[in-house]
């Protein structure tokens, strides 16, 4: 004990010294706030390159103002890291979160300060085209932040009508996210359609948007094309087989602390037309696995069962129901409709 405590106050010494360099050398400097809903992060941030790119991703969540917060994240560039850092270190690990983890390709490091829950950030090539390429913007810091006995950033989807929620667990390629950017387009109310917060609340799930941004497949995107008037794309993604587009036009739809009523499992069939059915048992169980599965292999945490429990255990108990889609789209969405319609 007294070993790792040491160890602590000396990641603690460590990360004060990189922020008082930081505020004394540093030639910009800013402060917001995102609002995760259940949690408020402050965002120092030293390298003016990080503010449109939080702008454009965290739309919805971003503030100028706070009264308070409950975590901190320290962002700064630095075009040195991958020169000290020639090989990946990995350091303690404090109820699986990296207390250092230092990645030389692509260039990321990650620390976390235990003693003041402040996450620090620093990437060391700034670069639009090269920076994208990490996908939804410290997604990975907030999946730390939001990892409490009764919540957790989750990799899912969520619209519903008339305050019924319904969760989308599936992995990707399921169709979760074109039926979740259309039904937006809709009318639905909407939550997110790939990352987002869920919190157990007594007996009720709740969910919390985080990011102003879906992402789409080229094809997908050229057939909405019309219908997605007013959005801005942002890049594409790491794979590059994903168009990232900016839905601050929709924020009028967006809800939070969102109730979900039912999780829902999307498949695509070879049907004429889409169908929607309870499952229990054995299809409820691959549904349960595989929102939990899936998130914890985007966040690369796969080693961490209790978190993986931890989800399982928190969508257990909900009713369950699998949407055959078909080939139309715009049939799934009225589908979708006619079934919420029925909760």
């Amino acid at each position: 004990m007294k070993l790792f405590k040491a160890s602590l106050e000396y990641h603690h010494n460590r990360f004060e010294e990189i922020l008082l360099q930081l505020k004394e050398t540093s030639d910009f400097f800013e402060t917001r706030y995102i609002d995760l809903g259940i949690k408020m992060v402050r965002v120092l941030i030293f390298a003016k390159g990080f503010v449109p790119m939080l702008e454009k991703q965290l739309t919805w969540s971003l503030r100028d103002k706070a009264e308070r917060w409950d975590s901190t994240i320290v962002l700064w560039h630095d075009p040195d890291l991958a020169g000290k850092y020639p090989e990946p270190i990995q350091g303690l690990n404090l109820e699986c979160r990296e207390v250092v983890s230092i990645n030389d390709n692509p260039g990321i490091f990650r620390g976390f300060d235990a003693l003041t829950d402040t996450y620090y950030y620093s990437v060391y090539d700034l670069a639009p085209e090269e920076f994208i390429k990490q996908g939804h913007i410290l997604v990975k810091t907030l999946y730390d932040i939001l990892k409490t006995p009764t919540s957790n950033l989750v990799h899912g989807a969520c619209v519903g009508m008339d305050g019924k929620g319904i969760l989308f667990c599936a992995r990707g390629q399921r169709g979760k996210s074109t039926l979740t950017v259309l039904s937006l387009l809709k009318g639905f109310e909407y939550v997110s359609d790939d990352y987002l917060v869920l919190s157990k609340e007594g007996d009720q799930l709740y969910t919390y948007p985080i990011y102003s941004i879906i992402t789409l497949s080229p094809t997908m995107y050229n057939e909405l094309y019309d219908e997605l008037d007013g959005t801005r794309f942002v890049s594409n993604n790491a794979r590059k087989d994903k168009y990232v587009l900016n839905i601050a036009n929709c924020h009028g739809s967006f809800r939070s602390r969102y109730p979900v009523k039912v999780c829902m499992f999307p498949e695509i069939v070879s049907d004429p037309e889409p169908s929607i059915v309870r499952i229990e048992d054995a299809m409820k169980g691959r549904a349960i696995t595989q929102l939990a599965h899936s998130t914890m292999m985007q966040m690369n945490d796969l080693q961490d069962n209790a978190t993986t429990r931890k989800l399982m255990d928190m969508v257990r108990g909900e009713e369950y129901y699998q949407i055959r889609l078909c080939r139309d789209i715009h049939k799934n969405v009225e589908a979708l409709r006619e079934f919420v319609k029925t909760l």
